[in-house]
């Protein structure tokens, strides 16, 4: 008699279950690849830099971050791409995120954060591109190619405003105080972009934005330029630190500094020695004195 082989129906089931498996792997991998490359075809046909995105996925690769997860992580920069609207500090934060081994999804919630505020940001710096007194100091001082630029360095500085927490009344607010003939004939666009990109850092304007924008307004008709305007929140938060006095008491001792003429390197060399910000002036022995453009307190 020949004799019979019972096959297991669990052994059977396995096969089947490992058989199928190996067939959909292959596939899974390649609508993921599928998915990757038209994203990544599509960017580069936008003007996202070829080689910035092949960097992005060796170290994405190396983070162990599949095709559809780098996919959704790209997608914020290309979305903004498609819009017209800038999209370089979204290809830094994915760098920097992936560099620092950010999970994922993590990565994912910032960069779309950040694309939100960049699209919010138009309904502020479009408008307010139109103003006459805005266009008449871009027809002064910019070439064509430079008010677009100036544009999208706007579009950056309002949405980094936005995703810092900045109301987008606050920041309209804050533009509108700039629309000014005194101020527009005073500073050019790089200074205005450099104002609206230190607003969200002064010490103030988590509390009171309103008052760090008046603050800047205050310093620009002082004769602070865009360096200057550069060091102000580090100069704030080192005269908080060296003086162990209130944000508020530092401002009224900028806003004196601004009434008797003083300096912008001056006032700021006063704030990073912690002379700015005390008792009023004449109290002997103290910070808070006037500096005079010599320097001396």
């Amino acid at each position: 008699m020949r004799k019979t082989t019972n096959i297991s129906p669990v052994r059977t089931l396995m096969k089947l279950t490992l058989f199928s498996f190996l067939l959909i792997f292959p596939a899974s991998i390649s609508a993921q690849q599928t998915s990757l490359s038209i994203l990544t075809q599509k960017a580069s046909e936008l003007g996202i830099d070829e080689s910035h995105i092949t960097r992005l996925q060796e170290r994405a690769k190396a983070n162990g971050i599949s095709g559809d997860q780098l996919a959704e992580i790209l997608e914020p920069a290309v979305t903004l791409a498609e819009g017209d609207l800038p999209f370089d500090m979204i290809l830094e934060k994915t760098s920097e995120g992936l560099a620092k081994k950010v999970p994922s999804h993590v990565l994912l919630n910032v960069l779309q954060g950040l694309q939100e505020a960049t699209q919010q940001s138009v309904n502020i710096v479009d408008p307010w591109m139109q103003k006459s007194g805005v266009q008449n100091m871009l027809e002064r001082t910019e070439s064509e190619e430079s008010v677009q630029q100036f544009r999208n360095n706007l579009l950056k500085s309002t949405g980094r405003a936005l995703n810092q927490g900045l109301t987008e009344q606050s920041v309209t607010d804050f533009m509108n105080e700039l629309n000014n003939d005194e101020i527009l004939s005073k500073i050019n666009a790089n200074e205005i972009v450099t104002s609206l990109t230190i607003l969200p850092d002064l010490p103030t304007s988590s509390d009171n934005p309103e008052l760090s924008g008046k603050l800047i307004i205050q310093s620009i008709k002082g004769g602070f330029k865009s360096a200057d305007l550069q060091k102000l929140p580090s100069a704030m938060q080192m005269a908080q630190s060296r003086g162990q006095l209130p944000v508020g008491n530092i401002v009224n001792g900028i806003f004196q500094q601004l009434e008797i003429g003083a300096p912008a390197t001056n006032i700021l060399q006063g704030l990073f020695d912690g002379k700015i910000g005390g008792p009023p002036a004449g109290v002997p022995g103290r910070p808070g004195n006037p500096i005079d453009g010599s320097g001396n307190g």
